[in-house]
């Protein structure tokens, strides 16, 4: 195996570099791939040996892997870093080697605004979602109940979209923040940066919401005996 050459202690992303990290982070997969390659050169079949054991009832497919690999590349996350020989030395055939470019990686929060939030709920596709609960076990009481539960969801999000800017404005006076965090923060202060009338609105629709679908969930136990 080629020296592994240093990485850099910390790399900042900013503008489409951090966009498109940010989207390639969201797989789990890529995730542990990052993290294993910040610790070490990995070529792909050790990469894939390693996500084997870290979930050993899952099928790990090389194609998978290395499509995995490639996305990682492409924004710059990870990049080639020489071959060694396949089958433990006593091959003439080459493998490529991998590692992380930068052992922490942070994204520039005023560039993450035009990550996508989850889409506003129009009646329909709310009206899907909650039939989709019904086939699930949840046992409604008849269709006006599942259009109030539509129109509530509905609203709840109309609500939540107010204090999405609020909660944007807040995150960019941090000028990095790790993605999971930027996410996370970007939820709570969406509902805590609501004015008053409204964040009193939106808990009231929430608990109208889960204590309906508890019930519709209790009421269907018979069709899904994990429901005690």
């Amino acid at each position: 195996m080629q020296g592994a050459k240093p990485i850099d202690t910390i790399r900042v992303l900013t503008g489409e570099e951090a966009i498109d990290a940010y989207k390639v982070l969201s797989d789990e997969s890529r995730r542990q791939i990052l993290h294993a390659l910040r610790a070490r050169q990995m070529s792909t079949s050790e990469l894939i040996d390693f996500l084997s054991k870290q979930d050993p009832e899952k099928a790990v497919k090389p194609q998978t892997v290395r499509y995995h690999i490639k996305e990682l590349e492409k924004c710059g996350l990870v990049e080639q870093d020489g071959y060694e020989p396949t089958r433990n030395g006593d091959s003439h055939i080459m493998q490529k080697l991998w590692r992380a470019t930068a052992e922490n990686v942070f994204i520039a929060t005023g560039d993450m605004d035009v990550i996508p939030e989850r889409e506003e709920s129009d009646l329909d596709r709310t009206l899907d979602i909650v039939g989709t609960m019904r086939t699930l076990g949840l046992a409604l009481k008849n269709e006006q109940e599942m259009k109030e539960i539509a129109e509530a969801i509905t609203r709840r999000d109309k609500i939540y979209l107010t204090g999405l800017q609020f909660a944007k404005e807040n995150l960019r006076e941090i000028c990095e923040l790790d993605p999971k965090l930027y996410v996370l923060f970007r939820r709570i202060l969406s509902v805590v940066r609501l004015e008053h009338n409204d964040y009193t609105e939106y808990w009231e629709i929430s608990r109208k919401i889960t204590d309906v679908l508890r019930e519709a969930y209790e009421r269907g136990k018979g069709k899904n005996p994990r429901v005690y």
